[in-house]
């Protein structure tokens, strides 16, 4: 029994999707209904704010993840809704079907990291704080302040009230300084919106040859198809499991002993969090203070994925630490994390361009079509894909992208640079979501600070890096949010439940316009009305933490040594030989996935959960088969709804009786 029971199991789902009874709008076209994107739009604005509120006051993220904690508990709320009123049959009401909750679940899940780590928590503060940090002791005017164009700040004078209150919080009697932030909203909203319809096109792109051709698991979009599956008329197979209430019994009584601990400190709850001590010397040092945390989401989602994947991403892991442990014992004793960077960079662009070549053909006719150049028969498998709107859009958006940062101070070439490799790198963190079904992923460089390594900030000059700093506060500097991983899942969920993606990419960039409209307002209300002191850790810091990198590269250039290229071309080699050996043994066990993801906090964290989850998947098709993997699937779903439900309802409880959180992701 191996891993093509996935597949067998998507089959499944896909089959009674397309089997369910739909309204006579949903059966047209794209399968979209007004209703279902006016509660979409209605639900992002509401789910926008409370991001808002929670990640600056609480750092506690209702988006979190590539499977939106939120996102899943707003879905298993209209299901159960209903469940309600379809015990009441006299009032006839017409119900929610699958493939509109469907769509409701899009919008949230491509815009839900924009109030959250992506986009909200650190935009708004860094536009104020790159001004008002530019004096000492963090800075000096004059190392880029005076330089910068004013249109992208509220205002360049770092004592300037709009900078100050920011910092300082509102003067008694004092109104919040919108008429400052018109401006520099103004300028940055078309940039932004470019940013995402171009993440968004070339995921459309590569929907049909991921989707299709290459088959990939997308391990995350099965929980809110088997959620969701059967709608209207019935409760989809796995919310009616027993199975899969025991298993979501299992985080839900947890995490609210942990939540009632923070309540009543004396309580006491078993802790899932921990972390090795500092037992060995020498070599074997490498393996000090490892973590050993118990998430039940990642068990649940390992025993998901292909039994390939899911122990690559441990066993890549443990060889980073023994990898580790051998530059000890021949003398290396430091800038371990660097030289381990290094490799990711050389084997992310080796996969980014493997990915690319693989997808040569299937490029290259898109192209044709969206040109006008082949008209595709009425019988090929893509012949409803909207090419023409992904390619000529992608290359408007990416226009528009280095145009807006020329003017407003960048080189020509270093924008060029920047956004011809930043689809790259959203394609190669959306692969490892939508095959490995990381539930937070976070490549362990920032594509600007790779960018300054590998080149030399004394090469790149002062004014280009501080643009490319700036314009890295969307997409680029939050690699644990990448919207093009979120934007490949929602394409392909939208597909299996038979809504055109034409009319999705639509409602997706709508969604994301609104939540970025909303962030306008909401953002710095809560800034100025707490002042960044008073809100949580991370986004109390997050300014002075940007000033701070930013002045480090301009002030140290930095130059990679020849053990740091060392390192980049060992990633490039080792990711081509996992390529070459996984395409022509069928048997080779060793995914490239796993490779590139063996660091950084996410797999620091997700390592043990995954050998948990992996080891139950073994065990069960080892001695079981298939038909037991199939028969217990409802436990690993019920593990990561569990996680989803209990987390935004703690968090929905902590807006009006605050607690110290119940997890830091």
């Amino acid at each position: 029994m191996s891993d093509d029971t996935m597949p067998r199991q998507i089959a499944e789902v896909d089959e009674a999707l397309d089997e369910q009874p739909t309204d006579a709008a949903a059966q047209e076209g794209s399968g979209m209904t007004s209703r279902a994107l006016v509660t979409g739009l209605v639900l992002v604005v509401g789910f926008t704010v409370a991001c808002c509120f929670g990640v600056f006051l609480r750092y506690e993220n209702l988006g979190t993840g590539y499977l939106p904690r939120g996102a899943v508990a707003v879905l298993m709320a209209l299901v159960a809704v209903n469940v309600l009123l379809r015990s009441v049959r006299k009032l006839k009401l017409r119900l929610l079907s699958a493939k509109e909750l469907m769509l409701i679940f899009v919008l949230l899940l491509v815009m839900g990291a924009i109030p959250n780590q992506e986009f909200g928590q650190h935009f708004y503060l860094n536009l104020v704080g790159i001004a008002y940090h530019a004096q000492p002791p963090v800075s000096s005017p004059d190392v880029y302040l005076e330089e910068l164009n004013p249109m992208l700040v509220p205002s360049l004078d770092p004592g300037a009230p709009v900078n100050r209150w920011a910092h300082e919080g509102l003067p008694p009697g004092s109104a919040m300084p919108w008429r400052e932030w018109v401006t520099p909203l103004l300028w940055w909203t078309p940039f932004l919106l470019s940013v995402y319809w171009m993440v968004l096109c070339f995921a459309a792109l590569l929907a049909h040859r991921w989707e299709a051709e290459e088959k990939l698991l997308y391990p995350l979009v099965q929980v809110p198809l088997e959620v969701a599956m059967g709608e209207p008329a019935e409760t989809s197979g796995v919310m009616r499991s027993p199975l899969m209430w025991i298993a979501f019994s299992v985080p839900v009584i947890h995490y609210t002993i942990v939540a009632l601990h923070g309540y009543w400190p004396s309580l006491p709850y078993l802790e899932l969090e921990r972390v090795g001590g500092s037992v060995f010397t020498g070599p074997m040092s490498a393996f000090n203070r490892m973590l050993y945390y118990t998430r039940f989401d990642m068990i649940g989602i390992a025993y998901l994925l292909s039994g390939e994947v899911s122990f690559s991403l441990w066993f890549f892991f443990l060889f980073r630490r023994m990898q580790q442990a051998m530059r000890i014992a021949i003398g290396v004793n430091r800038n371990h994390y660097q030289f381990f960077e290094m490799q990711c960079i050389g084997g992310y662009g080796l996969l980014g361009v493997a990915l690319l070549w693989s997808a040569r053909d299937h490029l290259m006719r898109a192209g044709r079509i969206a040109f006008g150049l082949l008209k595709p028969s009425q019988t090929a498998a893509d012949r409803d894909e909207p090419y023409r709107l992904a390619v000529i859009g992608f290359l408007v958006a990416l226009t528009v992208c280095i145009v807006w940062c020329v003017y407003s101070g960048m080189d020509l070439v270093w924008a060029v640079v920047q956004y011809a490799l930043f689809p790259v790198l959203g394609m190669v963190v959306a692969r490892v979501v939508c095959e490995a079904g990381m539930f937070i992923y976070s490549s362990p460089f920032r594509l600007n600070e790779a960018i300054f390594k590998l080149v030399g900030t004394g090469n790149i000059g002062p004014m280009n890096v501080t643009m490319m700093t700036m314009t890295s506060w969307c997409q680029i500097r939050s690699t644990a949010t990448q919207n093009m991983a979120a934007v490949a899942q929602g394409l392909c969920l939208s597909s299996r439940a038979g809504m055109r993606r034409v009319h999705v990419m639509w409602a997706a960039i709508l969604a994301i316009a609104v939540a970025i409209i909303t962030c306008h307002i909401v953002a710095p209300y809560i800034i100025y009305t707490w002042g960044v002191p008073k809100l949580a850790a991370w986004p109390s810091r997050s300014s002075l933490h940007a000033t701070n990198s930013l002045m480090r590269f301009i002030e140290n250039p930095v130059a990679l040594g020849t053990g740091d290229w060392v390192g980049v071309g060992m990633g490039a080699v080792t990711t081509l030989v996992l390529v070459v050996l996984r395409r022509r043994f069928i048997w080779w066990p060793l995914h490239p996935l796993g490779f590139i993801t063996w660091l950084g906090w996410p797999i620091d964290r997700y390592w043990m959960s995954i050998l948990v989850g992996w080891l139950f998947k073994m065990t069960v098709l080892r001695f079981g088969g298939y038909k037991a993997f199939s028969a217990l699937r409802p436990i690993a779903f019920g593990l990561i709804l569990g996680m989803n439900a209990i987390f935004t309802i703690v968090i929905f409880l902590h807006f009006f009786w605050p607690a110290a959180a119940i997890m830091i992701d």
